[in-house]
């Protein structure tokens, strides 16, 4: 249940995954550089729903967690869920210190949430090496609230043994875009930073390298899906002016275009129903 797949060759997302879950709750001695000492900045809850601790740092990634704990993101997300949804189990949002190309990961086994220090400083170097596209702290931490909130999909899909068509990543992807166009501007614009950032990787990325069997969607088209439900979600009015240029005929066609509105109402309906028996009375 990973997130981004990243720039360069990639290993298929279930092998990686297989080989998470089988590393993810123990650190061995050769494991321990790579896992680091713990941090005791929040215990996880002893009834359901989520909490947030962060990891000291190895090789690095001070400057990552210190950008995560002053903007509060995984907490922000962590109380927007637990405000919102009853979770029976705990879920633990971790930051880390991952082995090489770690990227974001939803543990089942473990019931955590990992987002590693090293995705978050690839992510602002990307941005900050890209020209004339706005503030890359801005754009990273929208990347991060968007990559939480996929993950989060994942945990409640688990948890709550959600029922979903498909490919669960795409479902993920989906409930991503669920939560932050609920959240107004602010996560419109982190949406958009996802989107962008998709754009990134694909851009970097050989043709040769992409696996068919990846049960990720290929990251064109995750930004693509991501503009069509800007787009959709936006009031008419808005969509010939502020919203007009998402519609470019590369990343966004016109007759996509003309059927975003239909596809955000039925993310928005799909994902009310399934959450309608789990909402919380908070």
């Amino acid at each position: 249940m990973l997130h981004h797949a990243g720039a360069g060759p990639r290993t298929p997302a279930r092998a990686r995954r297989a080989r998470a879950l089988v590393t993810a709750g123990v650190c061995t001695a050769a494991l321990a550089v790579a896992c680091g000492p713990r941090s005791q900045a929040a215990a996880p809850p002893t009834g359901g729903g989520l909490s947030v601790s962060y990891e000291a740092p190895s090789r690095g990634g001070e400057d990552e967690r210190a950008f995560l704990r002053g903007r509060r993101l995984p907490e922000q997300v962590a109380a927007d869920l637990n405000r919102t949804v009853r979770l029976p189990q705990p879920v633990r949002i971790v930051g880390r210190s991952c082995e090489k190309d770690g990227i974001p990961e939803y543990d089942p086994e473990a019931g955590r949430i990992t987002l590693c220090y090293g995705f978050i400083g690839e992510v602002r170097s990307m941005f900050a090496a890209e020209r004339g596209g706005g503030d890359p702290d801005e754009r990273t931490a929208g990347v991060v609230t968007e990559t939480l909130y996929h993950e989060a999909g994942h945990a409640l899909i688990d948890k709550l043994a959600l029922p979903f068509t498909g490919h669960e990543e795409d479902v993920a992807d989906q409930f991503a875009a669920y939560r932050l166009l609920s959240r107004g501007e602010t996560g419109r614009a982190a949406l958009l930073a996802a989107a962008d950032n998709y754009d990134q990787y694909a851009r970097e990325a050989d043709p040769s390298d992409v696996d068919p069997s990846d049960e990720h969607a290929p990251d064109a088209v995750r930004s693509a899906s991501y503009r069509c439900y800007l787009y959709g979600s936006a009031p008419r009015q808005k969509r010939g002016k502020e919203y007009r240029s998402l519609v470019d005929g590369k990343r966004l066609s016109k007759e996509r275009a003309g059927l975003c509105e239909e596809e955000y109402v039925s993310l928005r309906r799909g994902w009310q129903r399934l959450l309608a028996p789990h909402m919380s009375d908070r």
